[in-house]
């Protein structure tokens, strides 16, 4: 597919390209050399492009007669290519007044033909049966843009950067449901960042992740909740006793109190909501979840402040073939990948290996499958606990990873099984 401009805009955008050093490094990406329409302006393209590449600047026509010497055919003459850059060189400069003109032809169509081609090549993929990696692809042709983000360069700007950083007001913290946690944290968790509960199975990855979740509705947080273990009328009752203190026992026996309590719950914390969505064990993935979000946003104007996975080894890898602990490391990385695109704070929570059973401490030693699903994680507690303890109520967190704060600490820890409620003990 070739430009469908007048050949003067055409010209237009080569006189730009080889003149105006801001403009190349906008569209350089985005510009192949068939979009021209004229063999002439693609081999002209392409000789400024390879020039830059080697020397760093933009060339002069000199150099740029050099380089199409290399390039064109021998049937070609080389007046042709100069007679082409003198008419470029001679435009009508008002036609080259408005370069953002340009600049938004060029990205349009970018995203056009960028998308185009994602497209034929999901349907080679479908055919395939590579049905979870068109995503990938659609997603690649979705950042065709023409905004250049260089980074940022240390030594200017070093007021404004520290304003930035020291300036709390800015920055959306998410409390934990344990203090000592929360004030190492300086307030809590942030937007973006993926947190995980490590423990052995049956010791309370589930209880935890569910006082968190209550928690964060009483923040003021609106809450998604993904099952993938236990039914969302089983994931509800675990809420049920959190939030109103009624034993799981009693929760059959009188529905009204639930009511009543539930309703005192949403009054007192009225801009706290939660959604409980199962999926079957080991059938989602987070293109899964990403699509309940999208849903979530059209249908129910819902849109989450915390995303809790209830747990990653249930969810599946997008990508197929993988060896266990590659696809729990990558489950980790879209989780985290999710969090940054949706601006969210994430909690799932990992099981360990049978060591875990025999240590006193859990440790990133003791993780199961795969080490490399702590090292995509922000936060990390894990969940220790004697059957001693267990008789007793109590068990021991453990802070094994803190990316921005102290970490390697205990908290004691007890536990009400009647009501479901974990707490930070006092000392």
């Amino acid at each position: 597919m070739t430009y469908s401009f007048a050949e003067s805009i055409q010209r237009g955008i080569l006189y730009l390209l080889k003149s105006d050093k801001d403009f190349y490094n906008q569209i350089v990406n985005l510009v192949q050399p068939d979009y021209f329409e004229y063999p002439a302006h693609s081999n002209i393209f392409t000789s400024v492009k390879d020039y830059h590449e080697k020397y760093h600047k933009l060339p002069t026509d000199d150099f740029i007669v050099q380089e199409i010497k290399k390039k064109k055919s021998e049937s070609e003459a080389l007046s042709d290519y100069t007679d082409e850059l003198y008419r470029i060189n001679n435009l009508d400069t008002s036609s080259t007044d408005n370069p953002d003109y340009f600049l938004d032809l060029i990205e349009s169509f970018a995203k056009k033909e960028a998308m185009k081609k994602a497209i034929l090549d999901c349907v080679v993929l479908v055919k395939e049966g590579k049905v979870e990696e068109t995503e990938a692809v659609v997603r690649k042709a979705l950042t065709v843009s023409r905004d250049v983000d260089t980074g940022q360069d240390y030594f200017t700007n070093v007021t404004d950067r520290w304003k930035r950083m020291l300036d709390t007001s800015r920055k959306v913290k998410y409390r934990t449901f344990i203090p000592s946690i929360t004030n190492a944290l300086e307030g809590g968790l942030g937007c973006k960042e993926l947190s995980m509960v490590v423990a052995p199975p049956g010791v309370g990855k589930s209880l935890f992740l569910v006082n968190q979740a209550v928690e964060s509705m009483m923040e003021g947080r609106k809450v998604l909740y993904v099952s993938l273990e236990m039914s969302e009328d089983k994931s509800a009752q675990r809420f049920d006793s959190v939030m109103t203190l009624l034993p799981q026992r009693s929760l059959p026996v009188d529905p009204t109190a639930i009511t009543e309590r539930l309703e005192m719950f949403s009054n007192e914390f009225p801009d706290g909501r939660l959604v409980i969505k199962e999926f079957p064990t080991g059938c989602a993935t987070v293109n899964t979840i990403r699509s309940l979000l999208v849903q979530l946003k059209n249908y129910e104007d819902f849109e989450p402040d915390v995303l809790v996975v209830d747990y990653l080894e249930l969810l599946r890898a997008t990508q197929e073939g993988m060896a266990e602990y590659q696809a729990q490391q990558r489950i980790a990385e879209e989780l985290r990948g999710l969090a940054v695109q949706n601006n969210f704070l994430v909690w799932t929570a990992t099981q360990t290996n049978r060591q875990g059973r025999l240590v006193k401490l859990i440790t990133d030693a003791e993780l199961g499958d795969s080490y490399g699903k702590i090292r995509t994680c922000d936060f990390a507690v894990s969940l220790n606990q004697t059957e001693q303890e267990f008789d007793e109520g109590v068990m021991r967190l453990y802070v094994m990873k803190s990316r921005n704060s102290r970490q390697r600490f205990v908290v004691p820890m007890e536990v009400d099984y009647q009501v479901l409620r974990m707490s930070e003990a006092a000392v």
